[in-house]
């Protein structure tokens, strides 16, 4: 149980400080730093492009790290974490403090920030497959790595708007939010690390593989058609995240109530998780992936009814809660299933490298999240100074909200479902190939 919880610990750190960067940045650089939003729509993209480019080579560096007593990836992920937290603080105030330069210096903390996040969220990612191999085990951690995931989000979508409107979106307002949520994830990140265990180890634990070898990982089928999925479901989700604040600010004109729904989303994302291995064993794996973007399309066309709708809000909000609740515990199995696949194919296991997707996918689809609203609220003529906005500028932000996930939704779905190759007879004989090559490797001797 102790461990479980810090597996638990272990997840939730590193999404307060993804959820502020994603949902508050773009507003703080434009309506208290004074920034123009294409220039902060190009600092996004661009940025999460570079650093994104840096994961596998981040990866490729964390997997060459020796396996000690201590494991391979907790130490890293201390250490990621003290150094991330920091750069998270300069992200915010650097901007805000100097007198000049203010772009400058938010590009070279935003591109510092994410090349350090690979530190804390990679580590984080390796840690369920190197914890165990057994499948019910990795679903019952993969149901506590999405209940973490979901927990920590769901406390900064909550306390995030209420601190913000309370304080009318003022610099004293963010900097109390900044510092509360930066301590937080410090003293979490850590006390989880260190208290998870990582047991499974590789057949071969000395042969040393070349960067062209490790990056050969990363285009493998499953791995690829995987990771193109996430990429267009994160930026279908990411992208009304990046406008929420906008959205509620100048469509429905009171930022509280973007924490009073918050709790309502909660309630369907635990239904969610607790639900999900029952909807796991009736789908499938490939089948939760596919349906879990096709039930987001309903729920976003839901709002086009009225888009200022409280009660098309809410229920929109609890439905959707509830497919990602049931949909994230499969993402950690599947991530598990191609590593094996992985290890099975080119008899080299790599939990870091398909972790190092993820964090690219994840920087990628939020740097897409965070330029497409810079760029169409630039184009429709966003006043940041102003307590209103033109109709262009509305128009633009309900379209944010609910046209442009729907795009991205159905791009997943087509992807996934014509791409992904892995099913249950082909895992079945992963697993038992591997079973045999440990048995064999112990047999032998030294």
């Amino acid at each position: 149980f102790g461990e479980k919880l810090s597996y638990l610990l272990a997840t939730m750190a590193p999404y307060p400080l993804l959820g502020l960067t994603s949902g508050y940045l773009m507003i703080f650089y434009t309506n208290v730093i004074g920034l123009n939003p294409i220039a902060i729509g190009t600092l996004f993209l661009l940025s999460r492009i570079m650093d994104g480019i840096s994961d596998p080579i981040n990866g490729y560096l964390i997997d060459r790290l020796p396996r000690t007593k201590f494991g391979k990836y907790r130490s890293v992920m201390i250490g990621g974490t003290i150094v991330c937290c920091l750069n998270f603080l300069l992200l915010w105030f650097g901007p805000a403090w100097a007198t000049s330069g203010k772009l400058t210096i938010a590009y070279i903390s935003y591109l510092v920030h994410g090349f350090s996040f690979d530190y804390m969220d990679i580590p984080k990612n390796s840690f369920l497959p190197a914890m165990t191999a057994n499948p019910k085990e990795r679903s019952s951690l993969g149901m506590l790595f999405a209940l973490g995931a979901i927990v920590s989000g769901m406390v900064v979508a909550i306390i995030a708007p209420l601190i913000l409107s309370a304080g009318d979106l003022s610099l004293k307002a963010f900097s109390t939010l900044v510092l509360i949520v930066t301590g937080a994830v410090l003293v979490v990140g850590i006390v989880g690390a260190l208290g998870v265990k990582e047991r499974v180890v590789p057949v071969d634990m000395e042969t040393k593989h070349s960067l062209k070898d490790y990056l050969n990982i990363l285009i493998q089928r499953p791995v690829f058609v995987t990771s193109m999925y996430g990429l267009m479901f994160s930026a279908a989700l990411y992208i009304p995240g990046a406008v929420s604040v906008y959205f509620f600010t100048y469509v429905m004109k009171n930022l509280a109530l973007a924490g009073a729904v918050a709790p309502i989303q909660l309630v369907g994302l635990l239904l969610g998780i607790f639900l999900s291995a029952l909807i796991l064993r009736k789908l499938g794996k490939k089948r939760s992936y596919i349906v879990a973007a096709l039930a987001m399309i309903i729920v976003s066309a839901i709002r086009w009814i009225d888009p200022t709708s409280l009660a098309l809000i809410y229920i929109s909000t609890i439905i959707g809660g509830f497919i990602l609740g049931s949909f994230q515990p499969v993402v950690q199995v599947i991530a598990a299933d191609n590593i094996d696949y992985v290890e099975y194919k080119m008899k080299y296991r790599s939990e870091a490298a398909v972790a190092s997707i993820g964090s690219f996918v994840g920087k990628v689809s939020s740097g897409i999240a965070g330029a497409i609203p810079g760029y169409v609220l630039g184009w429709a003529g966003y006043v940041a100074t102003s307590q209103t906005q033109p109709a262009n500028v509305i128009t633009a932000i309900i379209w944010l909200t609910i046209g442009f996930p729907i795009f991205f939704f159905a791009a997943s779905a087509l992807i996934f479902g014509f791409g992904y190759n892995l099913d249950k007879n082909t895992l079945q004989k992963v697993e038992a190939e591997l079973s045999e090559r440990r048995a064999a490797n112990q047999a032998s001797p030294k």
